[in-house]
């Protein structure tokens, strides 16, 4: 839009509202001002013009009387022929004459008629007379001075009172003349304070009505700049402008097509990144699926990369093929084909919020880039083993299309990497890692590292045999007793063992974690509960055996169970076990999720006798505040602690707080992992009087142990 001089006017407004109104008053002031000045002069000068006329008149009629006067002296001296006094009775009576008038255009001016009094008339009757006088003393001088005389001493008489009336008149008229030039005075005064105040008032209305003006100027140029700043910004979405959409709506002249102007710039501007959105779209996404395509996946490993190299975390990128989907897309069509890598790619999403961004690089293959996984490889492959073996059975479910079910399959190749890996190299070695996947025989996960894929196959493998082995009958369980301070025995732990068929003896840190992922390790719980119990039965019916209390562990995922206590009840009615002689080891992670809900299965198992104990106390978020809600009767001090208290005075402030806490909440506290007789004193120092661990003996058979509690029975 062009510059026009409508829009100068706009900006310009709010100084003319004030500047216009102000000349306008100013000129109207200053002509009325100039007219009462000029009324007030033309007075003054009338009024000069009356005292200069009462003047002159009286200096006249002076010179006129003296000239009588010595008329008068010629004629009784006998000096003045009649000729001559004739003479200058005619130039007498012309005087006279031209003296009456001066008089009567001095009562006629309009300071002689403001007087008022009278005065006007008294003074032409004392003209009058004294002029009859003049005339006739003038007349007969020649003929009859005396008389004449006589004539002129009432002339004279007249004089005088005339002469004081015009003196008094004088006065009167100079008084006057002072007063109206007093109220002139103070008439200009008035007025001019009156135009001060009438134009200070004028002033202020023009000022509020030029910043109302400016004001509404100013919130109308303040919302225009406003949406041009927000249009400036850099943004996905053309922002909204109702103040603008308001403004050309209802706003008035050149503010209303700024207004318009600046939504179609905003319109403009939703064009252009609605375009951009698009050419993005286009070549970062899969127009199909709507995922990234190969290009926005390399962005993004890229940003892995970068990511890992800062934290030293690992990262990986997973290469998937669909197994047989040629054939479905051949035999049912491109639809259906469509329509399966949509819900492939929706399945997909579905793990994004586990750090896993899926992507498409074209046909039948899939991408998908995970970060922030541990800065252990071993642990790094095991979250992505898992991961991809939880996508591989998602894709496994079924899926309906019109009506019919097909059935796919994924082959997963995984390449891990640490930050400084090459992007192309990555996809290389993930692609040749599906490759082989596909080899294998479809639907499985390999590594490009050989080495991964041998622990993950090891992992795999344990997996199945652990599903086996409960029915085969491959666990059995162990014993290790827990003496008091005296080294008299007070109760055992029932420890799990796994004898593998070809392996051998495989230790609980290789296959609990493995039980506790595949979630084996609830009917593998059950069963430990179960032979526990049945232990404790064939206990009480040797009489030679100790009344010792047996302590079953049990895992979180296993208390969380929602029928862990009827299960309990089961076993309990199933094996005869009194329930006064078995003790549940729980972790402070079984009752992190739902404190409430685990506070109330301990209640309920604690009703029927069962006593708990808190296993590796001081590893999760022990507190007194924590502790005093939970029905404990035991905590168990982790044998981390018990193997550092010796070695560091922070192990050692450890173990004597944890001590401390236990017997302020009198509760029994029992150390784990005692190996050394240093470490017994120094617990007992402390006030510790339960002790497990290598120092008094080891984990052994069920046989061993009564072999061993035989001579303590009989104490």
């Amino acid at each position: 839009m062009k510059p026009s001089r409508p829009l100068l006017w706009v900006f310009l407004l709010p100084t003319l509202v004030v500047l216009i109104p102000a000349l306008v008053f100013g000129f109207s002031a200053v002509q009325i001002l100039k007219e009462r000045v000029s009324h007030n002069h033309t007075r003054q000068l009338e009024d000069l013009s009356a005292l200069h006329q009462a003047a002159d008149y009286e200096q006249s009629l002076g010179e006129l009387h003296q000239s009588v006067i010595d008329m008068l002296q010629q004629a009784d001296l006998g000096e003045l022929s009649s000729l001559a006094s004739y003479r200058l009775h005619s130039a007498f009576v012309n005087e006279l004459a031209a003296l009456g008038r001066q008089v009567q255009e001095l009562t006629e001016t309009q300071l002689m008629v403001d007087l008022n009094h009278g005065s006007a008339q008294r003074l032409l009757e004392a003209f009058e007379a004294y002029r009859r006088f003049i005339v006739m003393a003038s007349d007969i001088a020649t003929v009859d001075p005396t008389q004449a005389q006589h004539y002129l001493d009432e002339a004279q008489h007249e004089f005088l009172r005339f002469t004081m009336l015009t003196g008094h008149l004088s006065a009167r008229l100079s008084e006057r003349a002072q007063v109206r030039t007093e109220d002139s005075y103070r008439t200009i005064h008035d007025h001019l304070n009156t135009v001060t105040l009438l134009g200070v008032f004028t002033l202020l209305l023009m000022l509020l009505a030029a910043f109302y003006s400016a004001r509404v100027l100013n919130r109308h140029l303040l919302t225009i700049g406003d949406a041009l700043l927000s249009l400036s910004r850099l943004r996905r979405e053309a922002p909204e402008l109702p103040r603008i959409q308001r403004l050309a709506e209802q706003g008035r002249g050149q503010l209303r097509q700024i207004a318009r102007a600046v939504l179609r710039l905003r319109e403009s501007e939703a064009r252009r990144l609605a375009a951009e959105r698009k050419a993005h779209q286009l070549t970062h996404y899969d127009g199909l699926t709507e995922l990234p395509n190969w290009r926005m996946m390399s962005e993004h490993l890229e940003h892995s990369l970068q990511l890992c190299q800062r934290t030293g975390q690992y990262g990986a990128l997973i290469y998937l093929d669909l197994d047989l989907f040629q054939q479905i897309n051949d035999s049912y069509g491109h639809r259906t084909g469509d329509r399966l890598l949509r819900e492939v790619a929706d399945r997909l999403r579905g793990f994004q919020k586990e750090r896993c961004i899926p992507g498409r690089p074209g046909g039948d293959e899939f991408l998908l880039v995970i970060d922030s996984l541990p800065a252990q490889a071993d642990s790094a492959a095991t979250r992505v083993e898992e991961l991809a073996d939880r996508i591989r059975l998602a894709i496994a479910e079924p899926f309906t299309i019109d009506g019919i079910q097909h059935f796919l399959s994924a082959s997963q190749g995984v390449a891990m990497f640490h930050g400084s890996d090459d992007i192309e190299t990555l996809f290389k070695l993930a692609d040749a890692a599906c490759h082989q996947a596909k080899l294998a025989g479809r639907d499985t996960i390999r590594f490009h590292d050989d080495a991964i894929q041998s622990v993950m196959e090891a992992r795999n493998e344990t997996k199945r045999d652990l599903r086996l082995a409960l029915q085969r009958g491959e666990f059995r369980l162990v014993y290790q007793l827990q003496y008091d301070a005296g080294r008299r025995p007070l109760g055992a732990e029932a420890l799990v063992r796994w004898q593998h068929p070809s392996r051998g003896l495989v230790s609980p840190a290789e296959f609990i974690p493995l039980a506790e992922e595949s979630g084996l390790i609830v009917p593998l719980g059950d069963w430990v509960l179960e032979q526990a119990c049945r232990q404790l039965v064939a206990w009480k019916q040797q009489p030679a055996s100790p009344p010792l209390a047996l302590a079953v562990n049990v895992s979180a995922r296993q208390f969380k169970e929602p029928d862990f206590v009827e299960r309990i009840e089961r076993v309990l009615d199933a094996t005869g076990a009194d329930p006064h002689r078995l003790k549940l080891e729980l972790t402070e992670s079984s009752l992190i999720d739902d404190f409430e809900a685990g506070i109330d299965k301990m209640q309920r198992l604690k009703a029927l006798g069962i006593s708990f104990a808190m296993d590796d106390f001081g590893t999760g978020y022990s507190s007194l505040q924590y502790l005093r809600r939970l029905p404990l009767d035991q905590i168990k001090i982790d044998q981390s602690f018990v193997n550092d208290m010796l070695a560091s005075s922070d192990g050692l402030v450890i173990v004597r707080t944890i001590i401390a806490m236990g017997l302020a909440l009198q509760l029994e506290v029992v150390a784990e992992g005692v190996e050394t007789e240093a470490q017994l004193k120094s617990l007992i120092a402390e006030g510790c009087h339960a002790f497990q661990g290598y120092y008094f003996c080891r984990p052994m058979p069920v046989d061993q142990l009564q072999a061993l509690l035989a001579p303590a029975a009989v104490n």
